[in-house]
């Protein structure tokens, strides 16, 4: 009776000091003004739009690729099918209304798209609009790049179960500069469990996945990605989910539009050229080529004249 009695004293204490400890604790945190984590947002616009992207379909890569496929060249049939990239599609369209560089890609939950201010960047400094195919040429070999050294890794981390080699030797040795700052670097930091370091298996990871981002990439030029809209459009039969842009870039109304791209709609397309005038002048956009502060009208002139001046004194030193 007497133990149970003093058993029921230390629970007590132990009770009442867990509970000042926790209390201590929870009046730091804010309690009781607390009132939890909700399981959706108050905001119902929020809510929304974390509901709708949870049920877009997700863009699907096949990486690695499926070496059952029939192979279709000799490096294919010696080294078996080599990945490639599967990017977004992006359909380009015109419209009398909303005019010629207009396009839009199926919105999916695991795509990505640049910053505004980088997307800025590259079209105001590497002169990149329409036609961006250096930069997709760029994203393909980032893509590569990334695989070839996630094979480095794998053939690093196999020379750690190949007792008889000597992995500081030549050529070995070159596989180890490329890997090993980086298992020396997250030593510390991921543990040993059970014996197995978790070091290769991160590095594998983070390569994978950085090389599938590289699939959902999305590059948006002449918009800003921030321009999307996102509609609803009847796509083969099916109401899908899009991502639109279209009218008139945002970057050709604050800054000058690039000087090749108004030299091309004005000496091979003055459809465009015309669309843009009828339906943007009223903001005193530069639609134009112009050189040395004229028109480029004046310049073709005057090169003409220099051209048969030229071309006339050649005559009559010949008749002479």
């Amino acid at each position: 009776m007497v133990l149970t009695d003093r058993i029921k004293e230390i629970q007590s204490i132990l009770y009442d000091g867990f509970k000042y400890f926790f209390e201590t604790i929870a009046r730091f945190l804010g309690y009781p003004n607390v009132p939890g984590m909700p399981i959706y947002p108050a905001d119902l616009k929020l809510r929304e739009e974390l509901s709708e992207k949870a049920l877009l379909p997700a863009h699907v890569v096949r990486l690695p690729p499926n070496q059952l496929e029939r192979p279709e060249t000799l490096t294919e049939v010696i080294l078996g099918t080599l990945p490639y990239t599967t990017p977004i599609e992006k359909h380009f369209y015109q419209h009398k209304a909303e005019g010629y560089y207009n396009f839009y890609v199926e919105n999916y939950r695991n795509m990505y798209f640049l910053p505004d201010w980088l997307s800025a960047y590259i079209q105001m400094n590497f002169n990149i609009t329409v036609d961006h195919s250096n930069l997709e040429l760029c994203r393909d070999v980032v893509f590569y790049v990334v695989l070839l050294y996630g094979s480095i890794v794998s053939f690093r981390t196999a020379l750690f179960w190949m007792l008889t080699i000597n992995p500081y030797t030549y050529p070995w040795v070159l596989a180890v500069d490329f890997v090993d700052w980086l298992y020396d670097s997250l030593a510390g930091i991921l543990p040993c469990v059970a014996g197995i370091d978790l070091v290769p298996t991160f590095i594998m990871l983070l390569v994978g996945k950085i090389a599938d981002s590289i699939n959902h990439l999305v590059f948006t030029m002449p918009f800003l990605p921030s321009e999307g809209n996102k509609v609803k459009m009847l796509i083969e039969g099916d109401v899908k989910e899009v991502i639109q842009f279209h009218y008139l870039p945002y970057l050709w109304y604050k800054y000058p539009i690039p000087m090749n791209l108004r030299e091309f709609w004005y000496s091979e397309r003055p459809d465009i050229l015309e669309f843009m005038e009828k339906n943007y002048g009223q903001f005193d956009i530069e639609f134009r080529p112009v050189a040395l502060g004229t028109d480029l009208t004046s310049t073709l002139d005057s090169t003409a004249f220099i051209d048969f001046m030229g071309n006339t004194s050649k005559d009559l030193l010949t008749l002479l």
